[in-house]
């Protein structure tokens, strides 16, 4: 029954994918997709200079521009374009769930073609942070030949223990008002925040997205040879095939917060991205935030993870590296490029797999 059942539903994103591109295209042309960014009388080298263009895609929370000012991936288009770039910004629902015509899946298929017939190219290269590598994932199940390469940031390929806790959280509520008020309060946030002020936000079903049993259902319906065996903390392989697309597939996580223990018994957690006496911990609240929600997935047996995502659910394709001392906003370079004296840079390690990219002829 399962299987007939992800048919269906695969079978109905691809339709969903053709019905709703042109629809989705006029909504949002002029908005999403800007001039080509990066010109070769303006970029000081060709270091980053990949075949495909990169599409960079946000996560939960997530738009282009907060407020229409901050970039979400602080510094890092810039940076890429100095290097020789093509790059993009999706700006899609920071606040919704992957599925369906409304999805946040749908919206980024939409923004991949739109992208497609401004540059003229073939396929993208797909960067996904946090939510956004599950997205980006959708896309590639049902648009393979638009795809050169899939990357996921502290994605929660198999869910994040964090997005667990908060759902069962509120579950306690015996009035059932805490879950309707919560989605309320970040629904406003969503539309606020957003680039454009979209008003397409579902808080709700975005942390039902992130939960161990919704990604294990998405995993059903849109499998990936780059994941690995559910509970095993290993990876899957570094390249997939779909219908003779060949994908290859990249990912790398932060490790920030890790397990203190004593005897073999969990006793507290450790935020190894700050020393004890940084500037991080003042200027950057969510450093604190961070910290908190990690100790929280350490008491729930997360093992090391960034405050939102633990490292062993975030493995998928050829990895990277499981040990940046990041938390959750320091893999995107925030607040404002404020980080821990122990961090990696997160923009200089994009720009690395960029060349990465172009050495794979992608």
């Amino acid at each position: 029954m399962l299987k007939s059942r992800c048919a269906r539903i695969r079978a109905w994103a691809i339709k969903a994918g053709i019905r709703n591109t042109l629809i989705a295209a006029l909504l949002m042309l002029g908005t999403l997709v800007g001039p080509a960014n990066a010109t070769s009388s303006t970029a000081v080298d060709n270091y980053a200079t990949t075949r495909y263009p990169i599409i960079l895609v946000h996560g939960l929370t997530g738009t282009a521009n907060y407020f229409g000012a901050l970039p979400y991936w602080y510094g890092v288009q810039s940076d890429l374009e100095q290097h020789g770039a093509t790059v993009y910004v999706a700006d899609l629902s920071g606040f919704q769930s992957d599925l369906g015509p409304n999805g946040r899946g749908e919206q980024l298929l939409a923004y991949v073609k739109q992208v497609l017939v401004v540059t003229g190219a073939k396929k993208v290269n797909l960067i996904g942070h946090s939510q956004g590598g599950l997205t980006s994932r959708y896309v590639a199940s049902v648009a393979p030949e638009l795809v050169a390469s899939v990357t996921t940031i502290d994605t929660p390929h198999l869910g994040s223990e964090f997005a667990d806790f908060v759902l069962a959280a509120l579950s306690l509520d015996p009035t059932g008002l805490s879950t309707p008020v919560f989605g309320a309060v970040l629904n406003i946030f969503g539309i606020l925040s957003s680039d454009t002020n979209n008003t397409n936000q579902n808080a709700i079903a975005a942390l039902n997205a992130l939960s161990t049993n919704y990604t294990t259902t998405f995993n059903q319906l849109f499998p990936s040879a780059g994941l690995g065996t559910s509970g095993s903390c290993k990876t899957g392989a570094a390249t997939e095939n779909i219908n003779g697309n060949v994908h290859l597939l990249y990912s790398w996580s932060g490790d920030a917060i890790q397990p203190v223990s004593l005897l073999g018994i969990i006793t507290g957690a450790i935020d190894t991205s700050v020393a004890p006496v940084d500037p991080a911990s003042v200027l950057d609240p969510s450093t604190a935030v961070f910290y908190t929600a990690g100790a929280i997935m350490v008491q729930r047996k997360a093992g090391p993870n960034d405050g939102f995502v633990s490292v062993c659910r975030s493995l998928y394709g050829s990895v990277i590296s499981t040990s940046y001392k990041w938390n959750h906003f320091d893999a995107i370079n925030q607040l404002l490029g404020i980080r821990g004296v122990n961090a990696a840079d997160p923009v200089a390690v994009i720009r690395t797999h960029a060349n990465r990219l172009r050495a794979q002829g992608v």
